[in-house]
């Protein structure tokens, strides 16, 4: 075998030292890359701190968002059901509001036939001689009118 010199074990030892260097350098790197990369996780982090809370808050505000739209659209369907019945009611008063304009007119119709006999009947009365034909005839239209004014009202006394 080879003899091994003194010369020979320096520049293994000066090899091995430059490796160990090498390494130690390397590992520097690393770790400052380490750190870097450490760096940039906090700063990540402290950026998305702003957008979790946001998002969190987004979150609250939807439910928020929904129970008012849950309240409106009730409060929409009891205004709807209130105007239906309303609009129901009126539909009602019209038709009560017709029926009585059409017994107004009847009455109007009955009422002026009896003003258009009128002068008929003053005339009658003036050709009247004798005070017991005009008494018969004043008792005949009391008796007439009362009559009439109980049908035409409705509604009796007795």
């Amino acid at each position: 075998m080879a003899k091994v010199t003194e010369n020979d074990l320096k520049r293994l030892e000066g090899l091995i030292m430059s490796r160990f260097d090498q390494l130690e350098e390397g590992q520097r790197i690393l770790e400052n890359r380490l750190n870097s990369f450490e760096t940039r996780q906090t700063t990540i982090k402290e950026d998305i701190e702003p957008v979790i809370v946001g998002q969190n808050k987004l979150k609250e505000d939807i439910k928020n968002l929904k129970a008012v739209d849950t309240e409106f659209q009730r409060e929409v369907k009891e205004q709807i059901s209130k105007i239906t019945i309303e609009k129901t009611e009126l539909q009602g008063d019209k038709k009560t509001i017709n029926a009585k304009l059409d017994g107004v007119s009847d009455r109007l119709k009955i009422i002026e036939t009896a003003i258009a006999k009128i002068p008929d009947l003053a005339e009658k009365v003036g050709e009247l001689k004798y005070w017991r034909q005009i008494v018969y005839i004043t008792l005949t239209a009391m008796i007439s009118g009362f009559v009439g004014w109980l049908i035409g009202a409705g509604n009796f006394i007795f």
